[in-house]
C-alpha cells in the first residue's frame, strides 16, 4: 500500500478524463448500457432495488477493468459491463450484500433524527413534509447519515477493485480500503475538492447552456445528459487512477485478453 502525496488528488481526476477521452463513443455506449438495465432491474418493485444495490460492487468493478483494458490499449467491448462479476463473483455478491446492510443501517441511524423521515423518503420515495423540514429534522438527519456513512465509504472505495483485481476476500479487500482511505486521506481531500470544482464548473456550463437555450427544458435536460456522460466515465477513470497509485503491485484482471 502506498502513501500518495496531496497534490495526487488533482492527477486522478486529470487521468480519468484522459481514460474517456480516450475512447469517448464506446463509453457513452456503456454507460447508457448500463442506465438501461438498472432502470430496468429498478421496475421490478422492491426487489430491483435490492438486487441493484446488491450489484453496485461488481459493477464497480467492472468499469474499473475497462478503465484497465483502455490503459492497455485495447478496445472495449459491451460485455465488458459484467467483467467485474467474472472474477471472484462470490466476494462480489458478498460485498454487494454487506453494502446494502450498510446502507440500511446508516439510515437506521438516520431515523434517530428524524423519525425515519430520510429511509421512506430514499427507500419508498416518499418526500419529507414541510414540518420536518421547517424543524431541521431533515437537515440534522443528512447530518447524521454522512457521519455514519463515512467508514463505510472508506470500506468500500477501493474493496471491489481489490476482490477482482487481487482476488481477496471481502473482508480483506474492506480492511484494506478502509486504511488505504485512512493513510491517504490527504490525496483523497485534495481529490475531493478537484471533484467539486470540477462538477462547479459543468453544472455552470448547463446553466450557461440553459439560457442562450432560452429556457428550453428539453435543450437543457440534453445538455446535462450529455455532462454527465462526460463526469459519470471521468470519476470511474479517477476512482482506477487513485487504485493503481495506492495499490501499486496490484494486477490487472483477465479478460480474455493479455499484454
Amino acid at each position: 500500500m502506498h502513501i500518495a502525496p496531496a497534490k495526487s488528488g488533482w492527477k486522478w481526476l486529470a487521468e480519468g478524463l484522459r481514460l474517456f477521452r480516450a475512447s469517448p463513443g464506446r463509453w457513452t455506449l456503456l454507460v447508457v448500457a448500463y442506465w438501461l438495465l438498472i432502470a430496468i432491474v429498478n421496475r421490478i418493485d422492491y426487489l430491483g432495488a435490492i438486487a441493484v444495490t446488491i450489484c453496485l460492487p461488481g459493477f464497480s468493478a467492472s468499469f474499473m477493468v475497462v478503465c484497465d483494458e483502455i490503459r492497455r490499449g485495447h478496445p472495449l467491448r459491451l460485455t465488458m459491463l459484467f467483467a467485474g462479476f467474472q472474477r471472484n463473483p462470490r466476494t462480489m455478491v458478498l460485498l454487494g450484500v454487506i453494502y446494502l446492510v450498510s446502507v440500511t443501517a446508516v439510515l437506521g441511524i438516520s431515523a434517530l433524527a428524524d423519525g425515519g423521515v430520510l429511509m421512506n423518503w430514499l427507500l419508498l420515495n416518499k418526500p419529507p413534509d414541510e414540518r420536518a423540514i421547517l424543524e431541521g429534522k431533515l437537515s440534522a438527519s443528512l447530518l447524521l447519515a454522512a457521519v455514519a456513512a463515512t467508514p463505510m465509504l472508506m470500506a468500500f472505495w477501493f474493496a471491489p477493485l481489490l476482490a477482482a483485481f487481487e482476488d481477496m476476500s471481502a473482508a480483506k479487500s474492506l480492511f484494506y480500503s478502509f486504511f488505504a482511505c485512512w493513510r491517504n486521506w490527504r490525496a483523497l481531500c485534495v481529490y475531493g475538492c478537484a471533484v467539486t470544482i470540477f462538477a462547479m464548473f459543468i453544472a455552470m456550463f448547463v446553466a450557461l447552456f440553459a439560457v442562450l437555450s432560452g429556457g428550453n427544458p428539453n435543450a437543457a435536460r440534453g445538455f446535462m445528459l450529455a455532462a454527465t456522460i462526460v463526469m459519470m466515465p471521468t470519476l470511474f477513470g479517477s476512482f482506477y487512477a487513485a487504485f493503481v497509485e495506492i495499490f501499486p503491485r496490484a494486477e490487472s484482471p483477465q479478460t480474455g485478453q493479455d499484454e
